[in-house]
Parts: structure tokens; sequence; C-alpha cells
């Protein structure tokens, strides 16, 4: 339906200039590569027709001409003439003007201004959530538009930026080419980024065009929503908020569960705290206690947390209930902005109740002093007292007074308009609008007219015109056809001239419709999770359609991230809209006038009706398990068939909720089009299944696995519910070990959630299928669901490997024996052994790229391992010429998220700290400037800008001597802690700066009082750590004593023939080895570096890195710059693994370079024994694992554990103290960390920490698994104690508990750590199972 709204904003400005019986109408705004009209009227009954001259020119402020157009006209008699002139593309910003001259006698001369219009086009962003956790991927869109909303046919592409929160570049597109003006990406989270708000912003030819934000946070999408309302409107006198609470679920079911609702006064605090049980709708009153108002309203602070039943989901809403002083408001409704002395004056008091009703039988006296008007009287049934006031010719101003007899006050001043004449013309629209059909208007004057001419404006320009000769009637119907060129708005203007003056009127059309009238429907508003649904859409063939849908849980958070009908009418608003004038419509509507001093214009033409007092109405099967719980789907680009129309089947998720899905389409010629509003439409199903399961469990452990049934159906039935043991994974407890699936029976009556458990333990670690199906109706109606659960070892896991490499210039054949390791006390049953031949270094790294260390990562440091491994890994595969795209595109990838995570640690004087807002360091300044420099060649987005105001602020740090001294905490005290006059943390410095071409320019200086101090100092270094680094800047700087610097380091060196290893034992031993197999590299000894390479292989993880994350970086960087230089040109060899009395073989060949071959061995094997052979490169892999009992570690850290009384059994509190035992008096940890386990079925809140010292404060708390494990960092630790207390939540039900442990450990030694295990309450079997589930002697 098309409407007719009217406004008061013109979308077009316009010039009017009337003399000599001419109207001469015309754009007061011009743009490039747009037409501009000009109308003009000849209504002189004295002349046949005129001829003009019109003169179009435009200048830059320095006088440079840059437009010029001259045309001759004429104009006959009682006729329109209407001119059209082409803007240039390249027209520019200067100062314009129009110039009319009269030809051939005809005395005519105007001239009028025209405003320069800059934006020619303008651009939206759709993103498909508002809100994304880590590691999700954010889907968006760019729109760009023209004036007339279609693809501009001259902009080809965008730059397009994401910003994190402190608005570093975390990724760019320089040149996003647009498809039918849309460009289409997205951006991988990283696990750990910068939580908050991030932005999108678009630029063309260097001015931003659009941007948008979106929230990255840790949330868990609700169920259900709560909404919060006031029962009746608060009064001052009711003393008392009586609040309605409805909690429904997002697919329309009422939810069963606690309402917590707490009323504040009074700076915030806390006055007053109510329960109720609520399904669905609930009713609370909050009686206040002498509440007394300052003002007519105020603000009452209300939360209401709502706790689900049966699943413990809670959700929270804070709102501000308005109470009001009185029971109604009131504002003057007048029938126009301002009043004419002499005539009479209409306007009327509106009474409206606060909930929009008219509020009638209000009773007061009303006062106009000015004029000595008073009366007592009452508000009618419509909440009007209507007034007729009867100003003189020298009344200047009304003031208008109310009393109420209730003390209500209120008053208004209105003032006198300078009147021009008593004429005026109205226009009102008397039919509906449709596309191409006519529409029908009244045109009425007060005096007879003898023409009026009409003009109709869109998109800046005026698109037809009319001279209309209504043969002396007062009034006249007026039929216009409704155009393309109209949509989406239009204004229709009307002029005439009564007496002498011009007078006029206006009408806006916005027909609620585009040119590209796009549709989208669907089959069925109400669909099963995991069905097909069918969508169709009808527009213009061959258009592009971009479609999106998502859960309606997420509008929650926002609504700004999608893109809806009122979107695009804002835009077409930003290219045509001007300021509004309610006391000078002419101004309004875009007008000025030059007239002779005979036709005047009308200043106020209020006369219209369009204010009046009345109010005018607008014109016008098998069991599928459900698994798939996306929070956003569909995000897909389709395009119309060439019939128009196109019909596309999705499938839904398996979410019961309510979605919203939305559809644009834009098409060359007719430009964008786009739904109304949101398709809402419900997944739900007449009988479901709600899972309420624990993040993670032990083996062992007797569970509950806890169920909520919900029957919709209008009547009770008998539900079959079967829990399957999926992979023989599951022990149903009380039923026989070879049970294959469970089922119980219960009755489920309707819109009632009905619990179900099954008590439970799990028979294998890992990740462990929970499956279960329930029906009733004989199955008629049946759900099923699959979600996984973790189970976790009742020990700690040991890992280990033993590794071997070899390389082969020619055909060689080689024996490897291999003994394991594996301690006495380890658990029975719990050896896991897997042999793996990796033909590529990093094969093993590659494949665990996103997990290379596990331990935690929580500080500026320990963050780059998700950073500069994929740098190494890409050098590498480059390197060897590798055409494994996908390994180079998964590389890059994590590269990217690697450096936004890293850029949480960016200070705001350029340089990088430990923590997110901590002083920065210059270790790690160092660290992270050379890297991400390094990283640029593989990924733009990094800012050089901001790499050099790293190495910037570093180089600055430098001591006047040539050293550089630590900056920031001090968390590795081998690099930082200036013993050994600071050789370690000064070498590293050059070395960051050396291996930066730009920087190595740059800070030459720097770099050569850094050496100098290196080389005065060389005589003093007798510290193998200390001399590895050093002979490794010295290596990069081609100093003169870099052989003899190298020739030292090796006689430090420890030698095990029988292995052929070469190593450094020191407190770094494999960054010690790592530098010096570097130092090798670049003095071209790879022979000699062999055995350096051997023992460095041989020390790493399962995972292919190492125990820290300095280890790590230092030593793949090592062993990939020697395996560049070592590697043969092609692997031809075969393999024979020998263990007991097995064997097995495999045939390698140069195009496995990524393929990695394993085999599990029997875990009672001891030895085993590899014999290769052949030609090529390749590393043998025996990686096991067993679990050891928590109390065989030794400990280095002071840990003290106190389980405090809480009086809840459903709440822990666990008091933690931690200090290190030095070995030498006033000694320090490096970075230590303490990581808290909770016991199976508790869980932590966001805030679990209190009662924390402040000697030596926590850094930085990280909640990990699902609230099952905090992690505490501290910059360091001494003999003080480091005590916190921790408070956790037991939410599942869980017997024969497996005892919790606490660790404390340093991060660069974790050979220092101290553990301690805990247990909570005793619950058994007979106090959680169900009566069914319950063994004998319960």
């Amino acid at each position: 339906m098309w409407q007719f709204i009217r406004s008061r904003i013109l979308t077009v400005i316009i010039f009017i200039g009337a003399a000599h019986g001419l109207l001469v109408v015309g754009p007061k705004f011009i743009r490039a590569n747009q037409e501009y009209t000009l109308v003009i009227s000849n209504f002189n009954s004295q002349l046949s027709k005129v001829d003009l001259l019109l003169k179009l020119e435009g200048e830059t402020d320095n006088g440079l001409s840059v437009l010029n157009v001259t045309k001759m006209v004429d104009v006959r008699r009682n006729m329109n003439r209407m001119i059209n002139f082409n803007m240039p593309e390249d027209l520019t910003a200067g100062n314009y003007k129009i110039t009319i001259d009269g030809q051939r006698g005809f005395s005519f001369h105007k001239e009028a201004e025209l405003v320069y219009l800059s934006k020619s086009i303008s651009g939206l962003i759709q993103v498909d959530k508002p809100v994304f956790k880590p590691g999700d991927t954010v889907n968006f869109r760019v729109i760009v538009l023209d004036t007339e909303l279609k693809p501009p046919a001259r902009v080809k592409s965008v730059y397009v930026t994401i910003r994190d929160p402190q608005r570093n570049v975390i990724r760019k597109w320089s040149t996003a080419k647009l498809y039918a003006g849309v460009f289409e990406s997205d951006l991988q989270i990283a696990p750990t980024p910068m939580l908050g708000v991030w932005n999108i912003s678009v630029e063309v030819e260097g001015e931003e065009l659009v941007s948008k934000t979106f929230e990255v946070k840790e949330y868990v999408l609700s169920t259900f929503d709560v909404q919060v309302m006031p029962s009746v409107i608060p009064l001052e006198e009711h003393q008392a908020v009586n609040l309605t609470i409805e909690a429904n679920y997002h697919f329309g079911k009422p939810v069963q569960g606690v309402a917590k609702v707490e009323l504040y006064l009074d700076d915030d605090k806390l006055k007053l705290k109510k329960e109720l049980t609520v399904y669905g709708k609930g009713q609370v009153e909050l009686r206040f206690d002498n509440f007394a108002m300052d003002a007519d309203q105020q603000d009452v602070p209300v939360k209401v947390s709502f706790v689900e039943q049966y699943t413990n989901r809670t959700v929270v809403k804070q709102s501000q209930i308005t109470v009001y002083r009185y029971a109604y408001r009131v504002e003057l409704i007048k029938e126009s902005p301002q009043f004419r002395p002499g005539l009479p004056f209409k306007c009327a008091l509106q009474f409206t109740h606060h909930d929009g009703t008219p509020a009638k039988g209000i009773s007061g006296k009303v006062e106009v002093s000015d004029v000595r008007f008073e009366t007592t009287t009452t508000s009618d049934n419509d909440g009007l007292i209507k007034l007729e006031l009867q100003p003189s010719e020298g009344t200047e101003q009304l003031s208008i007074h109310f009393n109420a007899v209730d003390g209500f006050f209120f008053y208004e001043d209105v003032n006198k308009v300078e009147t021009v004449t008593d004429a005026y013309i109205k226009l009102e629209l008397k039919s509906p609008i449709k596309r191409n059909k006519l529409m029908r208007f009244m045109v009425t004057c007060t005096e007879r007219m003898t023409f009026f001419v009409y003009y109709v404006m869109s998109k800046g320009n005026i698109i037809d015109a009319g001279f209309m000769r209504p043969n002396k009637q007062p009034k006249y119907l007026l039929q216009l056809n409704a155009t393309e060129k109209m949509i989406p708005r239009a204004k229709i203007l009307i002029a005439t001239v009564a007496g002498r003056t011009v007078v006029y009127d206006f009408a806006d059309l916005d027909f609620q419709e585009l040119r590209n009238n796009f549709d989208l429907s669907i089959d069925e508003q109400e669909i099963k999770p995991g069905r097909q649904i069918e969508l169709s859409m009808s527009g213009r063939p061959g258009a592009y359609v971009g479609l999106a849908a998502y859960d309606k849980a997420l509008l929650l958070f926002n609504k700004n991230h999608d893109l809806f009908w009122e979107d695009i009418g804002q835009v077409f608003d930003g290219f045509h809209a001007i300021n509004e004038n309610e006391f000078d419509i002419f101004h309004s509507l875009g007008l000025f006038a030059r007239t002779l001093d005979d036709i005047l214009f009308d200043s106020a033409n209020e006369k219209t009706g369009r204010n009046a007092l009345q109010s005018g109405k607008p014109i016008g099967k098998l069991v599928s398990y459900r698994t798939n719980f996306q929070e956003s789907w569909l995000w897909k680009n389709v395009s119309i068939g060439r019939s128009g129309s196109r019909k596309l089947i999705e499938v839904v998720p398996d979410t019961t909720t309510s979605w919203y899905l939305t559809g644009f389409s834009i098409d060359p010629v007719y430009g964008l089009g786009i739904i109304k509003k949101p398709i809402q439409f419900t997944t739900v199903q007449p009988f479901y299944i709600v899972e309420n399961l624990p993040y993670s469990i032990k083996r062992g452990e007797a569970v509950v696995l806890q169920f909520t049934l919900f029957n919709n159906l209008g009547a009770e039935y008998i539900a079959d519910v079967t829990l399957y043991n999926v992979a023989n994974q599951t022990e149903f407890v009380g039923r026989p070990n070879t049970d294959l699936s469970y089922t119980k029976s219960v009755s489920v009556p309707p819109k009632v959630g009905v619990p179900i458990s099954f008590l439970i333990k799990a028979r294998k670690l890992g990740e462990m299928a929970v499956r279960v199906k329930a029906s009733i109706m004989l199955g008629h109606e049946t759900d099923a669901l699959e979600k996984v659960i973790r189970v976790m070892p009742e020990s700690l896991v040991q890992p280990r490997m033993d590794t071997r490499f070899f390389c082969f210039d020619d055909h060689k054949n080689q024996t490897f024996p291999i003994n394991l390791d594996i301690n006495k006390k380890a658990d029975s049953g719990s050896t896991k052994i897997e042999f793996r031949l990796n033909p590529n270094l990093l094969t093993t790294v590659i494949k665990n790229l996103d997990h290379l260390l596990g331990v935690p990562t929580g500080c500026g440091e320990q963050n780059m391992v998700k950073f500069v491994p994929n740098i190494l890994v890409l050098d590498y595969l480059h390197a060897i010429g590798s055409k494994e795209q996908h390994l180079i595109d998964k590389a890059t990838n994590l590269l990217r998220q690697g450096y936004q995570n890293q850029m949480r640690y960016r200070q705001t004087d350029g340089s990088f700290g430990l923590w997110e807002t901590t002083n920065g360091s210059v270790f790690l300044t160092a660290f992270v400037g050379t890297s991400m420099q390094t990283a640029v060649k593989y990924i733009s987005d990094i800012d050089a800008a901001m790499v050099e105001k790293a190495l910037d602020w570093l180089a600055s740090k430098q001591h006047f001597s040539g050293r550089f001294d630590k900056a920031g905490a001090e968390y590795h005290k081998e690099m930082q802690g200036g013993l050994r006059n600071g050789v370690a943390l000064t070498s590293y410095v050059l070395m960051a700066l050396l291996e930066n071409d730009i920087a190595k320019a740059k800070h030459a200086e720097v770099i050569q009082k850094g050496m100098t101090y290196l080389s005065n100092q060389f005589g003093s270094i007798n510290n193998a750590y200390d001399l590895s680094i050093a002979t490794y800047a010295m290596m990069l700087n081609g100093h003169t004593m870099k052989e003899e610097a190298l020739n030292k380091l090796i006689d430090m060196s420890f030698i095990d023939a029988d292995k052929n290893e070469r190593f450094w034992n020191t407190t770094n031993p494999i960054e010690t080895t790592a530098y010096a197999l570097l130092s090798f590299v670049m003095a071209e000894k790879y022979t000699d570096g062999i055995p350096v390479m051997n023992w460095l292989v041989n020390q790493r993880y399962v995972t292919g890195s190492f125990p820290s994350t300095q280890d790590t970086f230092v030593g793949l960087k090592a062993l990939t710059k020697m395996a560049e230089k070592i590697s043969p040109s092609r692997n031809d060899y075969t393999v024979q693994l020998k263990y007991k009395k097995s064997a097995k073989y495999f045939k390698i060949n140069s195009e496995q370079i990524d393929v990695e071959n394993f085999v599990d061995i029997p875990e009672d094997t001891k030895k085993l024994e590899i014999n290769v052979g052949g030609i090529g490169f390749g590393l043998l892999e025996v990686v096991y694992q067993f679990n050891l009992n928590l109390v065989n570690f030794e400990n280095r850290f002071q840990l003290d554990l106190e389980k405090q009384n809480t009086g809840s059994d459903y709440e822990l509190r666990l008091k933690v103290c931690a200090s290190y035992i030095p070995q030498l008096t006033d000694r320090r940890s490096n970075m230590a960390l303490i990581e808290v386990t909770l016991p199976s079925g508790y869980v932590v809140d966001r805030n679990p920490i209190s009662e924390q010292t402040k000697v030596n404060p926590i850094q930085k708390t990280e909640i990990r698994y699902g609230g099952t494990s905090v992690v505490l960092y501290y910059d360091n630790m001494g003999s003080e104690r480091n005590c916190f207390t921790l408070t956790a939540y037991r939410r599942f039900k869980v017997a024969l508990k497996r005892p919790a442990y606490v660790v404390v450990y340093d991060y660069y030694n974790t050979n220092l750590n101290a553990i301690k295990v805990y247990e909570v309450d005793k619950q058994n079997l007979c106090e959680i199972c169900d009566e069914e589930d319950c063994p004998a002697e319960c």
C-alpha cells in the first residue's frame, strides 16, 4: 500500500522567481554527472512568447572557470518550458550560479547562486550477526549506491578496513572489487582477540563512505527472553511499582522458572527484593517507603533475574521504570505555527495518559492574558479542550496557560506572523498511489484561479511540470500518473498568483517501494528444526540477491548489524534532505524568491489545513539427531532468473527458536530493492528435548545427565526416552555392561517442562557423544539430539616423544633403535604409543599450528606462539618451493588471527607490553616488532607505521653506554634480569633491529653503539646463554669478532657421541642451542650443525613445539633455517618399523611433502627399531603418553589450599596461597601461573576471584574450558605469600568424584612447579540417582 505522508522536509531545493508574469523554478543544488532541470512558466497575458538567455556557470575559489553553459529558449504564453542541463562527470567544488536574461526587448534579469553537492555515492554495511565470540567468522557485505540507489558506474572498488577496539588495523582490503555495487568478504576472529567494539570502515578516494560496528565478547545465547513492564502506569501517589514479568522462549512458548526482582532507589542502593514463581507471565508489587519526587517524572531502576527451572539458565534484565507525578501530559495543538492578527486562531489542549490513550475529564482553568480570555472547562472524550481565540490587529503574542485542579500547570507562547495576503491554495491527495496508476489531487484556492503550475521533484531534480488552466474556478481535480521516476519519494508543488502574491502548497509522496521491486517469501511460517524451507524470490531478471538469516535471540544484543527498509530511506534522505523550518514553509521547501516589487511571495501559507485539529487516516521419517545449532546461517548470494523469479531450498538449523530472514537485491539499471521488514519464522517441535549437560567429566565418575521434555500437543502423553551408548563410550550405572542403550518412560503433560535424567559413567578419555531420542504417540512424534562432553583423565597426562631425523644426500641405509621411557608408577592401562613418519620437518607443526603449546598463552609474550610459528612455516614452505596451497592458506589465516591476538598488548606509546594495560617491555617490543615486520610479506594488514613506531620506541631505550636495560615487568629473568651486564637483552634488541632492513638502516647508529658495547664486554662473557645470543647478533652484523665468538661458544658445548648430539647445558638449554644452530647456519657450517640439530629435534613436544614460547620461537626458527639449507631436492626412501614380532613398511616419494604416516603400537611395547633406506629427508617420531598420579611430583613452590565453609552444598570457596622456594635468597621466579581445576559438576561465574593479596598482584585471570578451570598470571613470585579465594558453584550432579588439583609453575622453566589435590563433598550414588537407577543398597 502506498502511503501519503505530509512532511516539511523537501528533498530538493528549488529556485523561484516571478516577475512580469514569468515564473522560473529550478533546483538549488547541482551534482556531477546529473541532470539539472529548469522550468519556466509564462502567464503574462500581454506577451505571446518571451525569449530568454540562460547561463549556468561556475568557478573555483581562485577564479578558475569550471563550468560555462548557455542556452537560448523561448516560452509561449500560458505554457511551461523545461530546459535540461547535463552536468559533467568531473564537476568539482566551486561557486556556481544561474542567470536568466530577457532577449529581443524583453526586460528581465535574475540570477541565483547554486550549491554544489559533492556527495554522489553512499554506502551500507551488512554483518551476519551483531555480536561474535572469539574464534567466530564475521561475514559482511559492503553496498555502494549512487543518488538513484543504483551501483555507481565510476566506482569499481573500495578500501575496506577492520579495526579492533583500540583502532589497530586488523584486516584491510585495499582494492575490494564491487560486483553489482557489492563487496562481500569475511574475517576470522582470533581465539583470544581484544574484546569490545570493533569497526568496519569503507573509504572511496581517501574519504570515509560508511562504517559499522560489531561487538566481540564471550556470551551465551539465551533460549528465552524476559520482558519487564508496568502493570499500571506508576504514579507518585501509588507509592509502589506494579510489574508484569513475561518469559517466553524465542519460538513463542512460555518459560517456567523463578523471577528474582530487585528495586533500587537513592544512589542505586538496593531497597527491596522479591522472588516469585512464573510460568510465562507473573505480576509483583514493589512498595516504596515515603518516595518523594523532585520532578514530574523519575526513573526507578529495577533488576529482574529469571532462572529457568531444571536447567538454571539465567536471563538478567535491567529496566528503568518511569514513575510520574501526574497521570497525564498535555500538548498544545495549533492549526498553524503562528497566528494572524485580526483573524480567528484555532488550537486545542490535548490531554494524554502516559500509555498514549486520551485523558478525558481533566478539569482546570484556561487563561490567555493577551486577549483577556479565561474559562474553566474539562477535556472531552478525545482528551481535547478546544479553543478559538480572537487576536486583535495589535496582538503580538498569545500566552496560553492551564491550571488543573490537581495542581498540574502548563503554558506555551504563540507568536504572530507577518502576513502578506489572506489568500491560500491547498493540495490534497484523494486516491491511493500505485505504480503506473493515476493519482488524484484536489487543488483548492480561496480565489478563482486563472492558472496554476505543478512541479514534481524527486532525487534532486524536477522530473515533471505542467501549466494548468482551471477556467477561473476555486477548485480543480489534478490527475497525474505515478511514474517509476518518482520512486521511492517525490514532492508535488503547486503555485499560482492570487492578487499580486504567489501562493503555493505541496505534498510529499512516500511510495513505500523501490524501482527494483524485490520480494521474498517462504512457504511455511513454522517448521521443525533441521527440515527444509523453500524461499521464493521475485525481482528484476539477472539481479543480484543477498540473503541472511539469524537467531532472533541475537537482537537482544543489538539490531544494527542488518539492513532494513528504513536504512534505505536514510540513504536516500542523506542525498536529498535539507533543514526544516516550521515557521517558513518556503524555506523548508528549499525555495528562494526573486521578484519585482509588484509581485510578492506569501511568507506563511498556513491555511492549507495541513495542521487541522481533526486527525486524518492514511490512504491507502527417519529420526535425525539435532547437531547443527548455528546462530546465523543462509549467508548466500544468488541471481534472479530470466523469468524474474527464483526458488531456493535450504535446511534450517536444529535450534528451536525464532529466526529473522532478510534479503535485498541490486540491479544495474533499476537499483536497490529490499523487503519491507524481516520475515520471521519459527523452528519448533510439538515435542522436543532440551539438554543441560556439563562441559566435562572425569573418567570413572558417576554423572547425572539431565534433560527436559516439552510437549505442546495439548494432551498428556507417555514419552519413551532412550540414551545410547555410542561406540561403547558409556556405562549405565546399575545396568549390564553390555547394554547399548537405556530407555525410560515418563508422563509429559502439555506446556510443562518435565525433567528426566540418566546416571552414567564415562569409559574412555576424549570426547564422548551423548545421543538421546524421545518419542510419544507410538513414535509419531519424536525428537533426538546429539552433543559432545569431554572426558578428562583421573590423573595427569604425561606426554613423551622420541625423535630421530635423517638427511641422506645419496642412497644410504641406517637403523634407529628407540627405547621407551615409561614411568613404572604410570596408571594401569593409560599408556598409548604411536609411530609417525614425517617427510617434512614442519608437518607436525603445521598440523598443530592452532594449538602448539598445551600451557596457557594469556600474556603478550606467550601469545606470540599464535603468530611467529606461522611465519616460520610460510618461510619454510616458500623456501622449499611447496605447491601445497592449502598449507600456505592455513598458515596465512592463522597468521592473521595471531596478529589480531597480539594487538591487544599494544600500548599507547607504540610499544608492546606483557599485559593489556601496562608499561611497554623492551624485550617484548623487540620480539613483536621484528616479527611483524617479517610477517608483512605474507599479510598486508600490518600497518608499517605501527611497526616503525615500535622500533623507534625500542631505539629510544638505549643507554648511553650502548646497552639496553629492561623496561616493564620482569618475567624472563635470564633475558631481562640485568645480570651479567645485560648482554642477553642488548644482543636480543640488536638482533631484532638487524633482522629488519628498514630498522637496520634507520637505526644504524643505535646498532653500531650496541655492537661496540658487546665487543667491549666479550672478554667477560662466560655464560653460554648470553654468548649464544651475542654470537648470533654478531653474525647478523658481520662483526669482525663473529668467528671468535662462535669458537668460544663451541668450547662451552656438551657432546653425546653415542647419539651424535651437541647441546649447551644451561638454565635455558633449548634457547641457547637454537641460537647456536642459527649461528652455524649463518657461518655455513652445516655439517657441524647436524649434531646440534639432532639434539634440538629430540627436545620437541608432541605438537612439534618446545616447552615454552621462547623455546618454540627460536627452536623452530633454527630448525627451519637449517632444514632449508640441507634438505635434499627429492625424497625416495623406504622405512621399516619393527616392534615385538610385528613389522610395518612405508614408501615415501617427493609428492608426499605434507603426508603424515602413522601407526598405533601396542601399549606393552618397550623397544622399537626403525630402518631407513634410500635418499631424502624425514623425521621419525615415536609419540607416547601415560597417566601419573598427582602425588609423584617434586615441589619447587610452596602451595597451600584451604576449603572454606560456605554453609551450602552448592558453593565451593577455595583459598589458594603460593610462594616460590628459591635456591638462593631473594631470587624470584620467572612469570608464574596458577591453574585451578574444579571438581566435576562445578563451574565458576565471570568474576570468581576475591580476597587477593596486594603485594604481588594478579595480572590476569583467564577462565577456560567452559568455566571448569581458572588460570591466574603473576609477573613473577618470591618468598612472599600470594593468596586469593576462588568461588565456584555446583551446577551438575556427580557421584564418586575424582580429586581436583591446583598447580603452580614457572612458565619459562616448567620443572619448577608444585601441585596439590583437593576434594569436595563426597556425594554417593544414592544421593543423586533416580529410583530406577539406584543400586540395591540405596
